[in-house]
C-alpha cells in the first residue's frame, strides 16, 4: 500500500516534498559518483597532474599540459635535463610553457638537419627517451620487451645468448643514457647493449632526444652565478641579454681569459670526451707525456701492441679511442696536461650552426627565413611584470616605469618581506632596536611586530596615512627594488609604452637587435629543442593522448596476464571458495534449525564468537593450524579456514526457521528422506539467501589479500590480488588506481547480472 495517496499526491506541499526527496536523492547520488569520476580520472594521469582533482584527464583538451607530460616521460624523468635543453631555470616541469615564438620552417629545418647527423654521428649523440618514469611500464619499455621477443622467442633463449639470468620479458627495461657526462661511457659491446644499440636505431624521432651540450654548458654558468645573468656578464665581460644566448664555443676563447677558465673547467670535468677531439698539432705535448709516464719505450710497445722505435711514433688519437691503454692514457691527457688551445669540442649546437651558415650563407638570410622578431611596433604588450629571461627588455620596462606616477606603479607580492624590512629599518634606532610604538603612531594602528606592519601591492590610499604613502614611494624610487615593480594598470598605458619604445629606438629592427629577438650573431643561434619538442607533441597529439589514457591499465592487465598462474589460481580458488559455503552452512544451518538441540543456541554463538576478533588476530592461529597440517601452498589453506561462516550460518538458520512446518510434515508422509527434505526443499526455498551467501563468498575470497599472501608463500600459487598488491607498491598512484578499478570489475559484473536475485535475497527474509 502506498504511502501516500492519489488524493494527496495533487497537493501542493506533497508534491514540494516529492521534489525535495528527488533532489536529495540526485544530491546524495552525485557525491557518490564525483569521487568515483575522481578516482576514475586519477587512473588515467601521471605524476604531473595526479593532484588536480578533475573529473576528465586535461590533457586530452589541453595541449600545454600534454606537453608538460610529454616532456617528464620522453626526458626519463630527469627534470633537470629538461631545464638544460630549454635554457629555463624552472623549478618545476608543471611551470614550463608553451614556447612563446615558434616557426615551422626553423622546426623543419631542424629535422632535417637532426636527420643527418643521425646517419653521420654515433649513436651516443641521442639517447632512448621514454625509457623510465617513475612507477609506469613507458612506451619504449613496452616496445622494447615486444621487440625482445621478436628476436629471441623465449626468455630462456634470451639468456643463453645474451649471458642473463632474467626471470621473465616483464622484468627487462631501458637504461636511462647520461652521454652527457664524463662518468658515463658511450661503449655498448656486451651481447645485452648491442641489442638495445639496435632496438634504439629503430626508435623515432618522437622516442629519442638529443645531446646538447650547450644547454649542459649554461647550466654549468648558472650554477656559478647563482642563476643570475647580469653577474654572470659582469663577470665574464660579456653582453648575453638572456639565457640562450649562450653557446659552447667550438676553441678555446683566449680572448676572454674568465669564460676561457669557466669552458676548460666544463670541458676537463663535466663533458664526456667521446665528444672531445685534440688537434695533431699536440704531437709534441702527447709524445712528453707518453715519455714522462712510461720512461722505457718497450714497455710501451707492449702495452699498446705496437712496433714503433720512439716516442713520436705514436701518434695523438683526434678522438678518444675504441678501447685498451692507450684509451685510458689519452683522456688522461686531455684532463691534465694538453693545452687547452688544441682541444675541439664537437657538439650539436656547433653542427646545426655550422649547416645552418651552409643553407642559408648569412645571418639576414636566416632571420628572413624564419621570420623572426616583431613586424611593427604595435605586436609589442604592455607586461605587468618585467620578463626575467630578457635582460634589455627588463630594463626597457623598468625605464618606462621611472616615467609612471606612484599610483600607476604597483608591487609584486614577493615584494613583502623586503618592503616589511625597509619600513622597520625607518624606526630602529642606534642600540637596533624597532621603535614599534612610534610606528604605530605614524600608521594609526596597532603594530607590535615585523608581521604587523602593512604591505601595500597598490599606493595606499586613504584612510593610510601620509607616512604609509611617503615610505611606499621611497620604496618604489629605490633602484635596488626596480626588479619588484609592476605595472598597475597595463592596458590602458599600452599607448604611451610603445610611444616610448619608439622614441628610444625609432624602427623596429632596432628594436629586435636590442631585445635578441632576430639573431644578430652566430654564437646566438641556438638548437630549437623546446620549439622541436612542442612540434612533436602537435604532430602526434593523438597518439600521445591515446598513449596516456592507456599505459596504466595496461600495465596491471599485463601484471595479471603475465605473472605466473594469477588468473587461473583467482577463479580457482573463488569458485572453490562458494561451493564450500554453499554446502558446508546451509548443512549447519539445517540441522540447528530442523533438530531442536538444547545447546542450538550456544552452538550458534560459538560459531558467530570469531566474529568479534580482528582477522588480524585470528592469522596467526590459522597459520600455525595450516602449517602443522601440511597444507601452506594448496587452495586447502585458502579454503578452510572460511569454509563455515556463523554469519551465514545464523542467516540461514533463521531463514529455515521461518519454513512453514507443514511442508517438511508432506515430505515426510510423502516417504522422502531427510536428504530429500533438505535439497528439494529447505535449499529450492532458499535460492535468495544463498545468492547472497555466495556472493559474500566471492568477494571475500575474490579481495583476500593478505591470507593469500601468508598462507601461500609460493608464488606459483598467488591470487591475482597479491600480484595487484606487489605492483601497487613499486607503481605510482595513478597504475594503483588504475589496478584497484580493473579488480573491482568482477565484483561490479556479478552484481550487475545478479542484482535481483540479491535483491530477493534482502526482502524476501524480510517479509517471512
Amino acid at each position: 500500500m502506498p504511502i501516500i495517496g492519489n488524493v494527496e499526491k495533487k497537493s501542493l506541499k506533497v508534491k514540494i516534498l516529492g521534489l525535495a526527496i528527488h533532489l536529495i536523492l540526485i544530491v546524495g547520488g552525485a557525491t557518490m559518483v564525483y569521487p568515483l569520476l575522481i578516482m576514475i580520472s586519477g587512473s588515467l594521469k601521471s605524476d604531473v597532474d595526479f593532484n588536480d582533482f578533475s573529473i576528465a584527464p586535461e590533457y586530452v583538451y589541453d595541449n600545454r599540459l600534454l606537453f608538460q607530460k610529454h616532456l617528464l616521460t620522453k626526458y626519463n624523468n630527469k627534470n633537470n635535463l629538461v631545464f638544460s635543453d630549454f635554457r629555463e631555470p624552472i623549478g618545476s616541469i608543471t611551470n614550463i610553457a608553451v614556447p612563446e615564438i615558434i616557426s615551422r620552417e626553423r622546426n623543419d629545418d631542424f629535422r632535417e638537419f637532426i636527420a643527418g647527423i643521425r646517419r653521420d654521428k654515433p649513436h651516443y649523440w641521442r639517447v632512448i627517451g621514454m625509457a623510465y618514469e617513475v612507477g609506469v611500464d613507458t612506451l619504449s619499455v613496452r616496445q622494447y620487451r615486444a621487440w625482445l621477443k621478436d628476436k629471441y622467442g623465449t626468455i630462456q633463449n634470451m639468456n643463453e645468448k645474451c649471458g642473463t639470468n632474467y626471470s621473465d620479458f616483464s622484468v627487462l627495461g631501458l637504461p636511462v643514457e647520461l652521454f652527457a657526462s664524463s662518468s658515463i661511457s658511450t661503449d655498448y659491446n656486451t651481447p645485452l647493449l648491442k641489442a638495445i644499440l639496435e632496438f634504439k636505431n629503430t626508435l623515432p624521432d618522437l622516442q629519442t632526444s638529443w645531446i646538447d651540450l650547450d644547454g649542459t654548458f649554461v647550466t654549468h654558468l648558472r650554477t656559478r652565478v647563482e642563476r643570475d645573468l647580469n653577474n654572470l656578464n659582469r663577470l665574464f665581460g660579456t653582453s648575453y641579454i638572456h639565457w640562450s644566448d649562450i653557446s659552447l664555443p667550438e676553441r678555446y676563447p683566449a680572448s676572454k681569459p674568465e669564460f676561457a677558465k669557466a669552458w676548460l673547467t666544463f670541458i676537463r670535468e663535466n663533458v664526456n670526451l667521446a665528444f672531445v677531439n685534440v688537434d695533431p698539432a699536440s704531437q709534441a705535448e702527447w709524445s712528453a707525456y707518453l715519455q714522462e709516464k712510461y720512461k722505457d719505450f718497450a714497455a710501451l710497445n707492449k702495452i699498446y701492441r705496437t712496433k714503433e722505435k720512439d716516442f713520436a711514433g705514436i701518434r695523438v688519437p683526434v678522438s678518444e679511442p675504441a678501447s685498451g691503454q692507450i684509451k685510458v692514457d689519452w683522456k688522461d691527457f686531455v684532463v691534465t696536461r694538453v693545452s687547452p688551445k688544441y682541444i675541439r669540442i664537437i657538439t650539436l649546437g656547433n653542427q646545426y650552426r655550422a649547416w645552418l651558415l651552409e643553407k642559408y650563407k648569412n645571418i639576414d638570410n636566416i632571420n628572413k627565413a624564419y621570420n623572426l622578431g616583431f613586424k611593427s611596433f604595435d605586436e609589442i604588450r604592455l607586461t605587468t611584470e618585467a620578463p626575467r629571461d630578457n635582460l634589455r627588455q627588463s630594463a626597457d620596462l623598468s625605464a618606462f616605469i621611472d616615467t609612471l606616477s606612484t599610483t600607476e606603479v604597483g608591487l609584486q607580492r614577493t615584494a613583502l618581506t623586503d618592503y616589511r624590512n625597509f619600513v622597520e629599518r625607518k624606526y630602529r634606532n642606534a642600540q637596533g632596536v624597532v621603535d614599534y610604538q612610534k610606528l604605530s603612531q605614524d600608521y594609526h594602528r596597532t603594530i607590535t611586530n615585523k608581521l604587523e606592519i602593512p604591505f601595500f601591492t597598490r599606493f595606499p590610499a586613504a584612510p593610510e596615512t601620509a607616512i604609509a604613502q611617503n615610505h611606499y614611494t621611497e620604496f618604489l624610487k629605490d633602484k635596488d627594488n626596480a626588479s619588484l615593480r609592476v605595472v598597475s594598470k597595463a592596458d590602458k598605458l599600452q599607448e604611451r609604452y610603445i610611444k616610448f619604445l619608439k622614441e628610444k629606438y625609432k624602427t623596429i629592427g632596432a628594436l629586435n637587435k636590442a631585445w635578441g629577438n632576430v639573431y644578430v650573431n652566430v654564437e646566438m643561434i641556438n638548437t630549437p629543442i623546446k620549439e622541436y619538442e612542442w612540434f612533436n607533441v602537435i604532430d602526434n597529439r593523438s597518439m600521445l593522448i591515446k598513449e596516456y589514457l592507456k599505459r596504466n591499465y595496461l600495465m596491471v592487465i599485463d601484471t595479471i596476464l603475465t605473472s605466473g598462474n594469477a588468473a587461473r589460481n583467482t577463479v580457482i580458488y573463488c569458485c572453490l571458495a562458494v561451493v564450500a559455503a554453499l554446502m558446508v552452512n546451509p548443512l549447519c544451518a539445517y540441522a540447528l534449525s530442523r533438530y531442536k538441540m538444547a545447546p542450538a543456541y550456544k552452538i550458534l554463538l560459538f560459531l558467530m564468537l570469531p566474529m568479534a576478533f580482528p582477522a588480524m588476530v585470528l592469522g596467526i592461529p590459522q597459520f600455525l593450524l595450516i602449517k602443522d597440517l601440511g597444507l601452506l601452498n594448496t587452495f586447502a589453506a585458502l579454503i578452510l579456514p572460511t569454509m563455515a561462516n556463523g554469519y551465514n550460518i545464523f542467516l540461514l538458520k533463521g531463514f529455515f526457521d521461518s519454513l512453514p512446518k507443514e511442508l517438511f510434515e508432506s515430505a515426510a508422509i510423502d516417504g522422502a528422506s531427510e536428504w530429500v527434505v533438505f535439497w528439494h526443499i529447505a535449499m529450492g526455498l532458499s535460492t535468495p539467501i544463498l545468492s547472497v551467501i555466495a556472493l559474500s563468498s566471492f568477494t571475500h575470497a575474490y579481495g583476500n589479500f593478505m591470507m593469500a599472501f601468508l598462507l601461500c608463500q609460493d608464488q606459483s600459487m598467488w591470487t591475482m590480488m597479491v600480484y595487484l598488491y606487489q605492483l601497487q607498491q613499486r607503481a605510482s598512484q595513478a597504475v594503483g588506481f588504475s589496478a584497484l578499478i580493473i579488480a573491482a570489475i568482477p565484483t561490479l559484473l556479478v552484481f550487475i547480472f545478479c542484482q535481483n536475485i540479491i535483491i530477493k535475497g534482502i526482502v524476501v527474509p524480510t517479509e517471512k
